[in-house]
């Protein structure tokens, strides 16, 4: 592709974290990631560039690596990846493999979705590929220090943390920033997206369970974007909002990582749900 192509599969590969294809909206998740971690930001254009010449090299669609469809799951492996090792010879080396490994597992999904109208695969590569760099890593369990006062500044915190964990990023300013990405390309997503990291925050603050850091919300925030592009009106975000914050609750009880599981099996419990109808996101 010619060079301009190249930076919008680039962008649009941000911007599908987010389940859009919208340049505006990729770099401002990019930025969002350079003003609050920019090491996160580098593991993550790592894995988007090394996706994306995998795909290019193993001959895979063209429109499909324009849409950045072969660079969402890459640059989530490698912001995790640079999350849990920090940015060094390493952490680069093993994005470059899991970038790598996603590509095919990828593409085979695509053709599932498009031959036979399979769930789409959302982020399966990363969940699959991140959950066993979680296994060999093994990284140190974090112990809560106590529930912080559910003051208004803290619950507007932990409300835009919701979005903010989707990348690993535990800024306010930053997921404001992402926000407004995602309402550049649609404002009824983002309103939905705001919809779901309201109710993990709720129901995890009801429930007793963590939920200043934004961890209970990014998940059924994912979901409620996911299936608030399917035409169906407010039950099925709904539904996937509930399923994925109970997923996420039953994970949490038994000490299980997650990532972005919760929202992946949500999403699919509520399109396998759905009436049939055609989305216009794969």
């Amino acid at each position: 592709m010619p060079a301009p192509l190249q930076l919008r599969a680039v962008l649009h590969a941000f911007a599908q974290i987010f389940l859009q294809r919208h340049a505006g909206c990729g770099a401002l998740v990019m930025l969002a990631l350079a003003g609050s971690a920019p090491m996160l930001l580098a593991g993550a254009l790592c894995g988007v560039l090394v996706a994306h010449l995998a795909a290019a090299w193993l001959g895979y669609s063209t429109a499909d690596r324009a849409d950045g469809l072969y660079g969402y799951n890459a640059a989530l492996l490698g912001a995790l990846l640079v999350h849990l090792l920090g940015l060094t010879g390493t952490s680069l080396a093993l994005i470059g493999v899991a970038a790598l490994a996603s590509c095919p597992l990828q593409a085979w999904l695509l053709a599932r979705l498009r031959r036979d109208g399979s769930l789409p695969g959302f982020t399966l590569p990363f969940v699959l590929i991140g959950l066993l760099a979680l296994l060999v890593i093994a990284p140190a369990p974090v112990t809560p220090s106590g529930m912080p006062s559910a003051d208004a500044m803290t619950l507007l915190a932990a409300w835009l943390l919701g979005i903010g964990q989707v990348v690993f990023l535990d800024a306010p300013l930053a997921a404001v920033c992402l926000l407004t990405g995602v309402a550049l390309a649609s404002l009824r997503e983002a309103l939905w997206l705001l919809a779901g990291s309201a109710l993990g925050l709720l129901v995890a603050g009801l429930l007793g369970a963590p939920w200043s850091d934004g961890l209970a919300g990014f998940n059924p925030a994912l979901a409620a974007l996911a299936l608030a592009q399917w035409r169906g009106g407010w039950r099925l975000p709904l539904l996937g909002m509930v399923a994925a914050v109970a997923i996420w609750l039953a994970c949490n009880a038994l000490g299980l990582p997650t990532l972005t599981l919760p929202f992946l099996l949500a999403t699919w419990l509520g399109l396998t749900l759905r009436a049939p109808r055609t989305s216009r996101v794969d």
